[in-house]
């Protein structure tokens, strides 16, 4: 359920964007499989003799509270909404488009993702992060920690060969910002002179960050470094400490990271314990 529609004048009129199902003959309205057992006293409305329940416009209802907590939809309209997938999803029967194998996946996967979230979300609400676990990550990880920003330029070129031109260039005495705002292929520094103002490690790449760090204030890197994006030649301009953050600043940060960490060991136990054979398409 991560994608929103917006259906007819209804929905435009009223300006609002209602949270619909990305496989909109599967988990977005009433489906084949679960119309037929809702009882009428537990209907909201009844469509070609299918029953939209309360569970589903209750759903519903939430999912707009979300993403609109400050606009509060009447409810006959998040109906109204239910009813239109209804009978789009009817009509999609009607062709017999769920036999579709493209169609059949985009509903075997929408009714995976939706109960992966809901234990997902079932088993964040029983993980449990103390002050001392989150002070004990900031003591460590953070407050002990070497933190270094540095202050740098650079000349972003295509090939090692562009990039060794450069440097050559530097070497008779071209000034470094003159070069990057005539060669830098990174658009966003080069008509700085390529300055990319104050960065830590963690902003980025390893390669970048690390020769960075075996420079000396005001050197250039003698050969080119090569990342994903390309070749740089990397001028380092300054360093300074980093203070820490106080602890009661980052400590809800912390604690996300833990549960999101305790959420992936869950989740690798779980294949740990589970029989798995893939087979791949074999293409």
């Amino acid at each position: 359920m991560k994608k929103f529609y917006v259906l007819g004048a209804f929905f435009l009129s009223s300006m609002l964007t209602l949270p619909g199902c990305s496989s909109m003959g599967g988990k977005g309205g009433a489906d084949k499989s679960s119309a037929s057992t809702v009882s009428l006293d537990n209907a909201v409305a009844i469509v070609n003799g299918k029953a939209i329940s309360k569970n589903a416009l209750t759903s519903l209802m939430g999912e707009i509270a979300k993403q609109n907590p400050d606009q509060k939809v009447p409810e006959d309209k998040a109906i109204d909404y239910l009813v239109s997938h209804e009978l789009l999803r009817q009509e999609a029967e009607s062709q017999n488009l769920q036999n579709s194998p493209s169609i059949a996946g985009r509903l075997e996967n929408a009714d995976r993702d939706v109960l992966a979230q809901v234990a997902i979300d079932n088993y964040r609400k029983s993980i449990t992060v103390t002050d001392a676990e989150s002070r004990k990550v900031y003591d460590t990880k953070i407050a002990g920690a070497d933190l270094t920003e540095f202050k740098s330029r650079h000349i972003l070129l295509e090939t090692e060969a562009e990039a060794n031109d450069v440097l050559a260039s530097l070497k008779k005495g071209a000034k470094f910002s003159d070069l990057a705002k005539k060669y830098s292929k990174d658009t966003a520094s080069q008509q700085n002179g390529g300055d990319l103002g104050w960065l830590n490690p963690t902003q980025t790449l390893p390669e970048f960050s690390n020769a960075v760090a075996s420079l000396k204030n005001g050197e250039t890197t003698s050969a080119p470094v090569k990342t994903k994006f390309g070749w740089h030649v990397i001028q380092r301009e300054d360093a300074r400490k980093l203070t820490p953050p106080p602890f009661e600043d980052i400590k809800e940060q912390i604690r996300k990271m833990l549960i999101d960490q305790k959420l992936q060991q869950h989740i690798d136990e779980l294949k740990k314990a589970a029989k798995i054979e893939t087979k791949g398409t074999g293409k």
